[in-house]
Formats: C-alpha cells, structure tokens, sequence
C-alpha cells in the first residue's frame, strides 16, 4: 500500500500581510464603535470641573444612555462643540479625530478645545438667570455645594434665557475659570457625547460622579 500526502500551499507574504493588515483593520473598526457609541475612558484636560473633577482624572462616559434618554439637570456630560448630528457613522469619525488630536496633544502639548466637560444645569423648559455671583433656575436660587467660586456673568449673553426644546444651558463647577454655555450660549442636545459616571483614576478619589 502507497500512501500519499499532499502539502497545503503555503500562503504568499503578500497574502498573509494583507490577513495581517485586515485583522488590524476590523480590530480598530469594533473598537471605534464601542468607545464612540457605548462607552469609553477619556482624561480630563482642563480645570473648569474643579472641585468635582481635577485635571488628568480619568473617568467612564456612558455613551449608550443618550440614545435612549435626553440629558437630565445635574448629569456631568462631554460635549464637543463641532458635532452637528449624531449616528453611528458619525460619531466613530468624530472619534477617530479626537484620536488624532490625542496623539498630537502627547507630542505638543496642545489641544484643540472642542471637546468639554461641564455640568447640565439647565434643560428644556428651564428658565435659566445669573445674578450678582448666583445661579437662578425658574426664579429659585439653586444651593451648589459642589462649585468653586462664584458664578459671575459674561458679556454676549443676555439674562434671564429660556431653554427651548432640543438644547441645554452647561456650566463648569470652577465658575471663575470655565468656558461654557455664558460665553458660547446654549448648546444642542446632539453636541453631547454622553454622560461621566465614574473616575477610575486616581485610586484616592476612585468612586462614582456626582
């Protein structure tokens, strides 16, 4: 009896590089996808959430929660200013540009602003009105044992402001030292990236976010 093997044909370099590199690409795309439509972990690069949030915190943001709900007064959101619609498409190419920006940040130092952390303070229906340090909301004096400083006004807005459907009025805890919706005004609900729920970083102030 004659027995017989026959070999597999080895796969060309060409080959295996091209299995190689598709690997690496459907890798990157699921990644995309979860850290722009699910969840992800991002570092705080500004002072305008002190106390509550320092610079270089690392903290969760729950991304999937607003596509089933609208943002609440209270919640602690990332915003980027340059978002005009929301979808799963879009929302991984903006992904993929706060990627870059990252990367660039590591070599310069520099960032663009686009991409903020600040509170929801306002939401639809809400009569928003600062005056003299305070923040008013439907005429009541909101208590925030969580700000630093106090709450002045900045030019170009005029008070008291209404918040129409579809927009929230965002401030930063640090009111003396925060850019939000007093110079740039409202902001859509579409502009929202979604919503901080934990700091994982440092181990000392490990916890949820309030």
């Amino acid at each position: 009896m004659t027995l017989s093997f026959s070999r597999k044909p080895r796969k060309s370099f060409f080959r295996r590089m091209f299995e190689w590199l598709l690997t690496i690409l459907i890798a990157i795309i699921i990644s995309l996808f979860i850290i722009s439509n699910l969840a992800t972990f991002t570092q705080v690069k500004e002072q305008s959430m002190e106390p509550t949030l320092i610079e270089n915190d690392r903290v969760v943001v729950n991304k999937l929660g607003y596509f089933f709900n609208e943002p609440e007064k209270g919640d602690i959101v990332i915003l980027n200013r340059q978002i005009e619609e929301k979808g799963i498409l879009r929302n991984m190419i903006y992904e993929g540009k706060d990627i870059i920006n990252n990367i660039k940040f590591k070599f310069t130092g520099e960032i663009e602003k686009n991409n903020l952390v600040k509170r929801i303070v306002g939401v639809k229906g809400d009569t928003i009105n600062i005056e003299n340090g305070n923040l008013f909301v439907n005429s009541k004096l909101v208590v925030e044992d969580y700000i630093k400083g106090s709450t002045p006004e900045k030019n170009g807005i005029t008070y008291p402001i209404e918040v129409p459907e579809g927009q929230v009025f965002v401030l930063g805890d640090n009111r003396e030292n925060s850019l939000d919706s007093r110079d740039f005004g409202l902001i859509n609900i579409e502009k929202v990236k979604g919503k901080v729920i934990y700091r994982l970083l440092p181990f000392n102030r490990f916890g949820s976010i309030y």
